[in-house]
């Protein structure tokens, strides 16, 4: 199925289930609107997609009638599936990424965007001074970036949203195993929403905006535990049941999946959810 970047975004981000893909679409489909939306696409606009992915934004600027859509990844095998699939003569494919964007020509586009891919990148000044060079006067930058700071810590009576209240032992222990593979001063939780405001500042944007949207609230997780064990958080970490098997004897495996289970079909059984994203605008 390719690198890690295409395996997680073609399956492990939904644990293979097409259901669980199905349940995913309204949230990506808003984001990507958002964006898209930030981005201001006008007719003859050369468009840049860095970090397409399986192609949501590229696709959707497509429709909005621009000159070309440059599609960019440093995925070599997502590059291929948008190829596969897109069948535009506007739609170009290139293999670069942040922080450098080598590929991409000092101010040759009209727009830049981005959805989810500044977490996966350490050198956020130097990918905002990258996504300022290769814009021409005017240009337009417009950027969706979950703000996972703000979901962390959880609270040690949840694992993985999921309530393990009289187990958090085992919690404690999974997530020992999990930061292993993923350090909490890492790309993903060492920003939040006033950094991209003034990584963008500082980067020489103008008309910089930002609009922020936090939530906390009671809710049920959809999923089994056992569908939940096949998803993987990102594309940088192993499945959420491959880390349980690392951290747990199988006996404590199938204890706390009998007490998830039950807690989450009992009448008190959501718990707590976190939630922050940002959108930002600027122009050059």
């Amino acid at each position: 199925m390719g690198d890690r970047w295409a395996q997680w975004l073609l399956d492990r981000r939904f644990g293979g289930d097409p259901v669980a893909r199905e349940r995913m679409l309204p949230g990506l489909m808003e984001f990507r609107d958002r964006v898209l939306a930030g981005a201001a696409i006008a007719a003859g606009d050369i468009v840049l997609d860095v970090g397409c992915g399986d192609g949501l934004l590229g696709v959707g600027a497509l429709q909005r009638d621009p000159a070309k859509v440059i599609f960019s990844d440093i995925s070599l095998d997502l590059l291929a599936q948008c190829r596969d699939t897109i069948d535009d003569a506007r739609a170009e494919f290139v293999h670069t990424g942040l922080p450098e964007l080598e590929a991409i020509e000092p101010g040759s586009v009209d727009v830049a965007m981005t959805r989810s891919v500044l977490i996966y990148v350490e050198d956020k000044a130097a990918s905002f001074a990258s996504l300022r060079r290769v814009l021409r006067p005017g240009g337009r930058l417009s950027i969706f970036e979950p703000i996972n700071r703000f979901c962390h810590p959880a609270p040690s009576g949840q694992l993985w949203g999921y309530d393990i209240r009289g187990m958090e032992d085992l919690g404690v222990r999974a997530n020992a195993v999990a930061a292993r593979y993923q350090s909490t001063n890492g790309p993903m939780l060492d920003f939040d929403e006033r950094d991209l405001l003034a990584l963008a500042h500082e980067a020489g944007f103008s008309e910089v905006k930002l609009d922020y949207r936090a939530e906390v609230a009671l809710r049920r997780n959809e999923s089994s535990w056992e569908e939940w064990l096949r998803h993987a958080p990102n594309p940088l970490v192993p499945t959420l049941g491959e880390i349980l098997a690392e951290a747990l004897t199988p006996g404590e495996r199938a204890s706390l999946a009998e007490h998830i289970e039950a807690r989450r079909n009992a009448p008190d059984g959501s718990t707590v959810a976190k939630n922050a994203v940002a959108y930002l605008t600027a122009r050059v």
